[in-house]
């Protein structure tokens, strides 16, 4: 069985739309609605100066995804990387 990591693509929002969906009601009880979801993740993908999801792909299927948003220190003159939205499907 080989896993791949990759970045996210278009092709990907439905699954990572899937995910984040099932992260909220798993962690929080919060029923996120698809379609703001699914349009937030095609803004953030549209804007890699936010950031990038990564995917794993086990058999050719979707099995996690991360959320990787970028901050800028200014105390430290460097940008950090936020992992957030991690999930990996049952």
């Amino acid at each position: 069985m080989s896993t791949i990591i990759r970045p996210a693509t278009a092709a990907d929002i439905p699954t990572l739309a899937e995910f984040n969906r099932a992260m909220a009601w798993e962690t929080e009880h919060r029923e996120l609605a698809p379609e703001t979801i699914t349009q937030g993740i095609k803004a953030f993908l549209a804007r890699p100066d936010y950031g990038f999801y990564l995917v794993a792909e086990i058999e050719s299927r979707l099995a996690g995804c991360l959320m990787v948003t970028f901050e800028w220190s200014d105390w430290r003159n460097g940008q950090f990387w936020w992992i957030q939205s991690v999930y990996v499907h049952p």
